[in-house]
């Protein structure tokens, strides 16, 4: 029997596994480095420069209109190529030579210092409508309510509350004295009032 022929035998059979089951590792591994790579290119992961409208509409922010100038937008792109994220949107049905400018609200700081520099007229804000005053005074007295410490007043007294504020010790025995004519409205004429309790 020849020992070094089976040796070699096996040596190349170990070779040829050994061989096989590293080209299948790196298959493997170079199929998963493309579909990450592939996933990774699609979720564009781009924080400024051009983009398309379905990056800007993903995020789910404000979104901003700019118009400019077509010849203004190279340069616009050179500014916002380290400082904003948009699209730009030209309308081939119209020979304005304007473009669209679309960006979230994040950025429309920039965009708007980019128009200041190219001698764009400032954006005009919109006003939200302003709601109307309060309907009556925020005060304990109102002229056609009355005051709520002061049952005497009724709702069509219209006079004019005073500059000085009534005592503590007033505003109490009016309390009282209300109490006590109430009282005695709740007691029968023949009666006279149970003792009160101390």
């Amino acid at each position: 029997m020849d020992v070094s022929g089976e040796v070699a035998d096996l040596m190349v059979k170990e070779s040829i596994q050994l061989t096989e089951a590293s080209i299948k590792l790196l298959a493997a591994g170079s199929k998963n480095l493309a579909a990450f790579l592939w996933a990774l290119a699609k979720d564009n992961k781009r924080l400024v420069g051009k983009t398309n409208m379905a990056r800007l509409l993903k995020e789910g922010k404000e979104l901003k209109v700019f118009r400019v100038k077509e010849s203004d937008l190279a340069e616009f792109q050179v500014f916002a190529k380290k400082n904003v994220l948009y699209a730009a949107v030209k309308d081939k049905r119209s020979d304005s030579g304007m473009v669209d400018l679309i960006t979230n609200a994040d950025f429309v700081s920039q965009v708007n210092l980019f128009m200041e520099r190219r001698g764009y007229p400032a954006p005009t804000q919109e006003e939200a409508p302003k709601k109307d005053g309060p309907r009556a005074q925020r005060d304990s007295f109102s002229p056609q309510r009355g005051n709520i410490l002061n049952p005497s007043q009724t709702r069509t007294s219209t006079a004019e509350p005073t500059s000085e504020k009534p005592s503590v010790k007033g505003r109490l025995a009016a309390l009282q004295a209300a109490s006590e004519s109430m009282k005695a409205a709740k007691t029968p004429q023949g009666r006279s009032a149970p003792p009160k309790a101390r």
